[in-house]
Order: structure tokens, then sequence, then C-alpha cells
């Protein structure tokens, strides 16, 4: 009786530091950056959990990235979606909403452990705390995510039911298994089959196969839920995100090593108290490493924690949903978070060609035209991220391309010049899909990445596919050549192309030059373009191309005003022309000279056209050229005995009047425009006082001096033929791309077989594309594209109004091409799908009058009826581990236990 009330005092006891375990590991997540919301792959089930599982019951989502199946978003449909989406309906904060999730994880696995090894009767009652604790610690240090950690916390429980040592049914064992492995969810799937490895070696360890087969159809049947979506998703969608090494690792390893280290920690304290040990030794070293384990959740802050989703994100997602024109958003970001989690406005993906372009900082109108295609009406900008490209750069490129700011909000971002957080930009009208007349389609030998530029190349206008994507669907579609593979038919064009145009050093904000060797970015093909064109047959082609001003003293040459004062330096900081000695003379206050920061005794040398009375110098700058004003200087008067001088407060240097014509200026004192900070001397303008007239500057509407060979040099077979070019001085001095073409002759005849075509950069301009058009092709007047507008009753359904088409034409919907889509016209017929740009949904259809073209995503119906059939399953398992007698007739009164 003595032995009984003690053990059950003991139970007691240690019940209440189960708890105090659990209410330590609760502490322990709320003591991390409390008050914050942590970074996670999934902000939206944070952020919008109604809306998240809304999405995840459909499988194709229209939403994000431009249109694709559902990547795992189904895999959160239970437990950690409904988990999430309660507290969000109690009005729970985020932060505590996440908090709460990572406690009832280390919860699950401490409790789940705890339970194991006493039913396995493994070490003693301090050795399975300890280790179920230290289980619960490690993956919380090592995990980033919870759900990295949750198939590891759900291991022992899905095991613990096949090893009860009570009287039970074989099925009541396999279905109650079967729940916890339901409870893991379908997030991470190999994560999840894991959890299987250990329970089916015991089974089969124990010689229970039959128990094995009917434990693994129980598992199979509460799977169901997330397996049929998995199936379509490896079909129609893109792969899931490969396993996670720790948590497979964690399942499979680290159960059995938390079973064997409560056995043998039992044994190592038995060992060592009889080699003359103190018994709590082992226990206060086990203690300590599970301290060791909970420094770093204590001690290290995370990455990425907000408060909460910043005000002016809301606010930015809210103007976006209150514009009712049609198109999507388009987040120039490496990142699409927070904004998919809040907005309903599709987005858009940002394809490799826009994401170049915009980073080079130059844009023109066939940008604007390429986004206009790709169905984006506007164009979103963060500033609060640095995210590798220069803020400068995206902002220079939708200006050249005419895209406007329409809002923006938040405060000044983390970029060089104080841009709002968030700004919204205009694309201008479009629509989510267009009616292509096969008059102007053509057939792209080449990649996707490759059709921008053909299009771009061809007029901007028409449209193009992929040579593969229009074999037996459009046969016969003018061919254009874009790389140096044979062709078995004569290409209507060929065009060659940059891949990487580079970026200058110099970017504009408005006609400030804000210049930074660090902004630089080289070209892929810094001298020139080169491709071998092969020919089936002889035939004459015309040749033009566009170039980029390309910076250097070629360029510069092109710069000088006759009767100005000329300047040179000892150095210079970059090499854009807004960064030249003789932007210190230009009189334009938005270029300007600074000196390498290497220089150890920078100089500027004024040469003026004629002798002048020179009575002082006034030195300019300003914030933006960021260089160190001058504050002493030696100055050298047509090479006679230098003198000294201060610049004053106002950068005034005053000297008795002389005649000079060369004044040498050697900077041997600076001080900081703005702060402490040491930045190399510089000037935006030097005012010599008494021949300022003669400070002249360059005329940005001046046109290039126009002449035969003042363009890229063009060898085909190595025969030269010059080129001409058509620009004025704002073209070269803001980057712009300007077009050439060959001289004199329109056309040049080239025989059938192998040649090799050649631009070479020159006269100041590297070419980025060069286009050899066949004479004759697209002279002919063809029927223009039309915008049309798509109707969606649900995501997996359009409706398309298409007008009159006098001619075959294609139907393109400005969404991801995917085989599961199929459409009918208005009399029912199946339309043929084909890829259109390498990426956009479309589909063939000929010649007919209005009508309305239904199209659906066809594994939608699968995909439900493999969500009602895996809830149908999964409560019938359910069901069965309640229900079902829990001990067989013939096995009542005796253990299962041996």
């Amino acid at each position: 009786m003595r032995r009984l009330k003690a053990s059950s005092s003991e139970q007691v006891v240690w019940r209440a530091r189960l708890v105090l375990g659990c209410l330590a590991l609760v502490a322990l997540c709320f003591q991390q950056a409390p008050g914050k919301i942590l970074a996670d792959s999934k902000l939206e089930l944070t952020a919008a959990p109604g809306r998240f599982l809304s999405r995840a019951l459909h499988v194709w989502d229209p939403h994000t990235a431009s249109g694709q199946v559902q990547s795992d978003a189904f895999g959160y449909l239970w437990p950690m979606g409904p988990f999430h989406w309660l507290l969000d309906t109690l009005s729970v904060p985020d932060w505590i909403t996440q908090r709460l999730w990572w406690s009832l994880v280390l919860c699950v696995a401490f409790f789940g452990i705890w339970k194991l090894c006493n039913v396995l009767q493994y070490g003693v009652p301090w050795t399975r705390f300890a280790v179920a604790l230290l289980y619960a610690l490690v993956p919380r240090v090592f995990g980033e995510l919870p759900i990295e950690v949750w198939p590891m916390a759900m291991a022992p429980w899905v095991l613990l039911p096949l090893v009860s040592p009570r009287a039970r049914s074989g099925w009541w064992r396999a279905s109650w298994s079967a729940v916890a492995f339901a409870l893991i969810g379908g997030a991470d799937p190999v994560a999840g089959v894991a959890t299987l490895v250990v329970p089916a070696v015991w089974l089969v360890s124990q010689q229970k196969l039959k128990l094995l087969l009917g434990w693994l159809g129980f598992v199979v049947a509460a799977s169901i839920w997330w397996l049929v979506p998995l199936a379509l998703l490896l079909q129609y969608g893109a792969a899931p995100p490969g396993p996670r090494r720790m948590p497979v690792v964690g399942v499979v390893i680290g159960l059995p090593l938390a079973l064997a280290a409560a056995h043998y920690l039992r044994r190592l304290t038995t060992l060592s108290v009889s080699r003359g040990v103190n018994r709590r030794v082992v226990p206060a070293v086990v203690a300590c490493l599970a301290v060791a384990a909970a420094a770093p959740v204590v001690l290290l802050r995370p990455d990425g924690a907000s408060s909460a989703i910043p005000a002016h994100w809301n606010a930015a997602a809210a103007w976006l949903d209150e514009q009712t024109a049609p198109g999507s958003v388009l987040l120039l970001s490496s990142t699409t978070e927070p904004l998919t989690a809040l907005v309903k406005r599709p987005m858009a993906a940002l394809t490799d060609d826009v994401k170049r372009r915009i980073d080079s900082g130059v844009g023109d109108q066939t940008l604007r035209q390429e986004l206009n295609h790709d169905g984006i009406r506007y164009v979103v900008v963060r500033n609060d991220l640095e995210d590798g490209t220069p803020a400068l750069a995206i902002h220079e490129s939708l200006a050249d391309a005419g895209i406007g700011r329409v809002a923006y909000f938040g405060p000044a971002g983390q970029t060089r010049i104080a841009y709002p957080s968030v700004e919204i930009y205009d694309v201008g009208a479009t629509t989510p899909g267009r009616l292509i007349p096969r008059s102007r389609l053509v057939a792209v030998d080449g990649t996707a990445d490759d059709v921008p530029t053909v299009v771009t190349a061809l007029g901007g206008s028409g449209g193009a596919v992929l040579r593969a994507d229009a074999a037996d669907k459009l046969d016969g579609l003018p061919l254009i050549a874009t790389d140096d593979q044979a062709v078995d038919r004569q290409p209507s064009a060929v065009v060659l192309r940059s891949v990487q145009t580079g970026r200058s050093s110099c970017l504009h904000l408005g006609v400030r030059a804000v210049c930074s060797q660090d902004q630089a970015q080289g070209a892929d093909e810094p001298n020139g373009l080169s491709q071998t064109v092969q020919l089936p047959r002889a035939a004459s082609y015309e040749l033009r191309g566009t170039a980029l001003p390309k910076d250097g003293d070629a360029l510069e040459k092109l710069l000088p005003v006759p009767g100005a004062i000329t300047a040179t330096a000892s150095s210079r900081a970059v090499p854009a022309p807004e960064g030249r000695p003789g932007a210190a003379v230009d009189r334009d206050s938005g270029t300007g000279w600074r000196a390498d920061p290497d220089d150890p005794a920078p100089s500027l040398t004024l040469k003026l056209p004629a002798a002048r009375d020179v009575r002082g110098l006034r030195f300019q700058s300003d914030t933006y050229l960021d260089a160190s004003r001058p504050a002493a200087v030696m100055l050298h008067f047509d090479g006679s005995v230098p003198i000294r001088a201060t610049v004053d407060t106002d950068g005034y240097v005053q000297f008795a009047a002389r005649q000079v014509r060369t004044i040498q200026i050697d900077f041997t004192a600076t001080k900081p425009l703005q702060d402490a900070q040491r930045s190399p001397v510089g000037v935006t303008e030097v005012v010599v006082l008494g021949a300022d007239e003669l400070r002249k500057a360059v005329d940005p509407d001046r046109r290039v001096p126009s002449y035969c060979g003042n363009g890229p040099a063009v060898r085909i077979d190595g025969v030269t033929a010059p080129t001409q070019v058509a620009a004025t001085m704002r073209d070269l001095l803001q980057r712009r791309p300007v077009s050439f073409r060959l001289c004199g002759a329109t056309a040049v005849p080239l025989r059938s077989g192998s040649h090799r075509v050649e631009v070479m950069a020159g006269g100041g301009l590297l070419p980025v594309e060069t286009t050899l058009v066949k004479a004759g092709f697209g002279d002919v007047s063809v029927t223009p594209v039309q915008g049309v507008d798509v109707w969606r009753p649900n995501p997996a359904e359009l409706t398309v109004e298409v007008p009159d088409a006098d001619e075959q034409s294609v139907l393109a919907v400005a969404q991801n091409y995917n085989d599961g889509w199929e459409a009918y016209d208005s009399t029912g017929r199946k339309l043929t799908p084909i890829r259109i740009g390498g990426w956009q949904q479309g589909w063939v259809l000929p010649a007919c009058p209005e009508q309305v073209v239904t199209a659906r995503f066809m594994p939608a119906r699968s995909y439900r009826a493999g969500l009602l059939l895996g809830l149908v399953a999964l409560l019938a398992v359910l069901a069965t581990a309640v229900f079902f007698r829990r001990t067989p007739k013939r096995m009542t009164g005796r253990s299962t236990r041996r």
C-alpha cells in the first residue's frame, strides 16, 4: 500500500514537472523577438489565413506569378491552416499566433517522447524528461520554420499506438497511428513520409506483417486529401521544393537516438556511481546540454522580424484593389512578399528579360510595350529592401519608358536617394488577353528569352511563337533565327542580341547625373555582336540595329563645344561622360567631375581658347556629387610659379587679375560637403571670373555629325560595311538606345550557306541588337492585334468574348501556359492549345464571327474530388479509431506486450 501511495505521489510530481517543462518551452517561444512577426515561407498564412485557405481549395491559382498550379498550399489545409484561421477569426495578434503554433509544436514533441519512453519502459523518469526536453529544443535551434519541425514533433505519436502495451486490436492501433500521420499534413511530404520509417521497421522486426499492411492502408486513406493534389502538382505543375535535409534526418535518426539516449543515460548514471562519481554529475551534464540547446533561441535575434506588416504595404494593397482598370501587378523584387499576402489583384511573374531591362537603367517604349503584352497594368517598386539593383536604375528605366508614378506610400526607404518605401507606377491601358492574327505571328528558332527581343526588333506590335511550340499547330509561319544552329528553311529574319547590355556608372535623377563606380555593370558582349548565319538559299537582307552609347574616349570626342574652355584632370572617379573633367566647365549643374579615390594628388587643368584677364575662381558643388569640397588649392598659371590659396565658405578663390590661358588647380586640402565621411575632391562647376562666358553648355538637341561610318562597324564574311546612326547629344549623355542601318544599299545579297556576321562597337556606340530582315518581309498590310477582356467565374475557368476574325488567329491570355487548360468555342468545338511567347496560354482560332470562348482547367475536378474523397477517408479512419472495439475478444484481459 505504501509503495502504491509513493508511486502515485511520484506520478503527480512528474506530471507537474511535465507541465512546468511545457510552460518553459512556451516561454522560450514567446521570449524570442516578442511583439514581432518572424519571417516565414508562408506569410499569407499569418496575414490572411482565410484567403490563403480559400485559394488552397483550388488547384489553379490565378493570383500568383501570372497564374500557376498550387505549389504546396494544399498541404496547409490541415492542421496548420485551420489553426491560424481560428486565431485570426478571434483577432489574436499575428505574432502571438506564430508563437502559439511554435509552442504547440515543441510541446507536442516534448510530450510525445515522454509518453513513448514510458510506454516502452526506456530509462527512468528523469532521463525521459531530459531527453524529451532535448528532443523538443534541438530542432527548434536548427529549424528556421515550424513546418520543418512539425513532422519531427509528430513522429513519436505515429509510433505510439503501434507499440502500446495495452491490449488493443490491430484496427485500433493502425487507425490511431494513421490519424497521427494525418495531423502532420502535406506541406512537407518527404519529411511526413519519413515519419513512417521507424514504425515500419518496428512492425517488421516484430514480424507483424499483417498489421503492417493494414497500417499502410490506413495511412494511405488518411493521406488521400494531400496525395491527390500532390500527384496533380507533379503532373501539371512545377516540382515541389526539394526535401529539407534537417526534417528528414531528424525524423529518421532523431527518434531512435532519443529512445536510445533515455535508455543509456540510466546505464551511464549507474556506471558512474559504481566508479565513485557523484550520482548528480550525469543529470547536471544533461541539464547543461538542455541550457546550451536553448541558448541560441534566447540569445540570437532572428533576421527579418518586424513588429507587423508595415502600414504602407497595407495602404499600397488597398490602393491597388480599389482600381477598376484590368491588368496584373508586377513587384520589382526578388520576393513578392508581403504584397502577395495582402492584395487581391493578380500578381505577375518578373521575367528574366524584364528584370534585365529594368536593371540596366535604360528604358524606352519597347519596355512599356512588353509589359503591356504581359497584361501588366501596375509596377510596384519597393525601396525598403536592398535587392542588388540600384534604385536609380529602376527609376530611370521606368521614366525613359514613359511609365509614370501614380501613388506612393511609407517613409524614405533604404536607398541612396530618399524614395518612398513603396511606389506604384501605371504602365497604361492593357487587356488580359489578345487576339493575334496569323499574319502578325512569327516562329522563333530559339528560346523563350529571345522572344521579347524578336518582337521588339520586328516592330513590337505582333506576337511570336517558339518554333517547337508551333510545330503541327501553326506550320508555315515566318521563321526568325536567333542562334548559330542550321535551319531547314529560309529565315525571314535573323536577330542577334546581347543578353546583358550592362549599366553605366552614371544614372540620372531627372536632369541630375548621380555617379558611382559601384553602379556600373559590364555587358556580356563588350566588343559587339557576332554570330554565324545559316541560309538554305540565297537571298537579300536589310540590316538594321540598336546601339547604346558606350562610356569612353570615342563618345567624349563628340561632346566638346567650339570656342569653349576645355578641361583635363589627373584622374576621374567614373568613365561615364557625366563625370569627365569637362563636366566641370559645361555650365550644367547636373554633371560634375570627381577625382579617383586613390589619386594622391588630384588636379584639374583648365585651358581657355585664348588668353584672358582672370581675377579668380569659384568652385560649386552639391550633395549629389558625393565629393568633398576644395578647401585649399595650389594654382599654376601658364606654368609659372604656383601660388597657394584658400577657398572661402562660398567657394571663391580671389587673386590679382592676370592674363592667362592655362590654369592648373592642385587640390591640397578638402572638407566634407555633408558629414565627416572622407571622399575624393570634386566640383560640379568651376566658374572662371573674367572668362565665364567661355564656359559653354553642350546643346542636348545638337545632332551627332551624320555621315556614313559614324555607327558601329559591320563585317559580313570579313567584308566591312559601314553604318550610319542618327542621334542627339541628349541620347548620348543619357544613354538612350539609338538606331543604325547600313549606308547606301538597302539590302545585302547573301548566297546560300554559312555567313559570319559581326557588328563591332565603334563611334562611341555598343550594338545590343542587330536584325537581318529579308527584303520585302513585313511590307504587306496586315490585320491589327486586338485586345480582349477575360472574365473568371472561378479560378479554374475563364470566358473570353472574341471579336470577328477574318483569318486564322491565336487567342492569347496573359497567364502561364499549362497543358491542363482546355478551351471550347461557341459551337462546342475544342480548340488547339499553343504556347505564345514561350510562356503565355493560347489557343488557335479559325476565322470566324464574334463568339464566346470558354476555357477550363480540367484537373480542377480531380483536385476537388481528391479533397472531398480525402475528407471522407480521413473521417472514416477517425471513426474506426474512435468507435472500433479496442480489445479483441480472444485477447480480453491479456497484454500484447511481450
